[in-house]
């Protein structure tokens, strides 16, 4: 049975999780805007887009998951192995 503590634990983890995915949405835009405006963007530029869409898809499927199949969401370690399952 779920306690009022673990809800509002599970909306604190919605929290993040949302601010998380704007954050990376934003700087998305900004490496894409660097990329489309220079004339010969480094590759750095294309890898950092690359593991942002990445981060944008983990927070996704984080957002999309149950609660309880949300273990330590902050994690980056638990974040680095969800990616290399796919």
């Amino acid at each position: 049975m779920r306690t009022n503590a673990d809800f509002v634990g599970d909306m604190a983890t919605l929290a993040r999780l949302h601010a998380a995915l704007d954050s990376v949405v934003e700087t998305e835009h900004v490496i894409s805007a660097i990329h489309e405006t220079s004339l010969s963007p480094p590759p750095a530029v294309a890898r950092v887009g690359a593991l942002l869409g990445e981060a944008r898809e983990l927070l996704r499927w984080l957002l999309a998951t149950r609660p309880e199949h949300r273990h330590a969401v902050g994690s980056a370690d638990t974040l680095a192995h969800r990616g290399s399952e796919d």
